[in-house]
């Protein structure tokens, strides 16, 4: 059977691919081994989000004044609800490709040539090809025995201990909430600083937080090795041991480029990633790769844009990529969000200036804006509650090119945390309402 398209691996760049074909009338068809969704919403991006929420939530009330009570977290139960919503959210994905006529073949798919994909002995040709084959965690040697990120997401019971290897992004959040959930954490990297390639300045409210949940945070340390001893034992380059009770490795991610035929294509490549242009094609015309495979920051938001890009290339429209607004969020406390040139003059706000950060109990973070000298908006940095939420805003007036006062002057709703987007604005050009800058 003949296809328009063939898509391998169906996380968010696949799927995402295969519905954006199909609403164009493409016949399309979309293969997967594991879960519908990737790895983004069974095991990654959707459950971690999902338990830093609860224990953001249980963390919030303990600390709130005038609260009174004990909580405790069946994580059994947790589990079962979030298994049950991520089949709701996964099945309304399949569903969505099924009716704009995508057909999905569960099983291994390999690559016999550009035009032929062969599903578990079944072969079918398409005109175009897309590897969207996503990514995995780094393993270590003699590393074998601890979690990944899809174990410590399926516990059934919270350790009284975790060891933590690596300082990421990954480890910063789900150490974080580990850590408002009870759980002793030691968070271990080997950079000079947590959250390695993020401003110092940025990071710092997140480093003040960790402390306050007693998170133990060693910088500039290797972890030499680890063994089984009455739980684990991590023996550090500093000379000294860590017992706990889990241990989690998040030391980064490999594009998945073996398994699936990859090699009989010859496409050219760039280091461990697939090499592609502007518009998402290899070095094959009609074979395109997009999301963690083809390189660039892991974000699955940036392989849904890769998406309409490949998609809008195969029905014959003429597209490229621009990464110059690409949003970057870290779910740490309070969070972090950036998008845009960060470099440079910038106008800051302070959170403990906007009267809802108050009102929840939160005063560290702040809100940058980043200018030109005619006050256009060239990036931003939020480190706020809920910033994840706002940078969509910020990442738009980059995009459009719009200036600091066009913010300033639209009108934000109050009390939010987004009004300091408008304060912060306004500093660029005047002063802002509930804060006195220095001069």
């Amino acid at each position: 059977m003949n296809f328009d398209a063939i898509i391998i691996g169906s996380g968010p760049g696949g799927y995402a691919t295969a519905i954006r074909l199909g609403q164009k009338g493409k016949k399309v068809l979309l293969i997967e081994k594991d879960r519908i969704g990737g790895e983004c919403l069974n095991y990654g991006c959707i459950p971690s989000k999902a338990l830093i929420e609860m224990a953001s939530s249980i963390h919030y009330l303990k600390n709130m004044p005038g609260f009174k009570g004990d909580m405790s977290i069946d994580l059994a139960a947790w589990q079962d609800w979030k298994w049950g919503m991520i089949g709701r959210l996964t099945g309304g994905v399949e569903t969505l490709c099924k009716s704009y006529g995508v057909q999905i073949e569960r099983g291994t798919g390999t690559i016999i040539d550009r035009n032929t994909v062969s599903v578990d002995g079944r072969n079918y040709t398409g005109d175009y090809l897309v590897i969207a084959t996503g990514s995995s965690p780094v393993r270590l040697p003699g590393m074998d025995m601890v979690m990944q990120n899809r174990d410590i997401l399926d516990l059934k019971e919270l350790p009284e201990s975790l060891a933590i290897i690596g300082g990421g992004y990954i480890g910063i959040e789900l150490g974080t909430a580990f850590a408002k959930l009870g759980t002793s954490v030691t968070i271990i990297e080997m950079m000079d600083q947590i959250l390695p390639g993020v401003d110092r300045d940025i990071t710092r409210p997140v480093a003040r937080t960790l402390r306050e949940l007693s998170v133990e945070v060693l910088t500039s340390t290797k972890v030499e090795s680890v063994r089984e001893e009455n739980g684990f034992v991590l023996h550090l380059s500093s000379g000294s041991d860590i017992h706990a009770d889990k241990v989690l490795l998040t030391v980064g991610r490999v594009p998945n480029t073996s398994g699936f035929g990859l090699e009989n294509l010859g496409l050219e490549m760039d280091g461990k990633f697939i090499k592609t242009d502007f518009r998402k094609r290899t070095s094959i015309d009609t074979v395109y790769a997009l999301g963690d495979v083809s390189g660039g920051p892991m974000l699955a938001h940036k392989a849904f844009y890769e998406a309409e890009i490949v998609a809008d290339n195969i029905c014959g429209e003429d597209r490229v990529v621009d990464y110059h607004a690409m949003p970057f969020v870290i779910y740490s406390d309070p969070e972090i969000s950036y998008t845009g040139d960060i470099k440079g003059e910038f106008k800051s706000f302070p959170l403990g200036a906007n009267g809802r950060a108050l009102g929840m109990n939160s005063s560290n973070g702040f809100y940058r804006i980043y200018c030109d000298s005619s006050g256009n908006v060239k990036g931003s940095a939020l480190v706020a509650p809920h910033s994840s939420e706002m940078i969509g805003e910020m990442t738009l007036a980059v995009e459009s090119g719009l200036n600091a006062m066009d913010i300033g002057l639209t009108i934000h709703p109050h009390p939010t945390i987004s009004e300091g987007l408008m304060e912060v604005a306004q500093g660029v050009y005047s002063k802002p309402l509930h804060f006195k800058p220095r001069d």
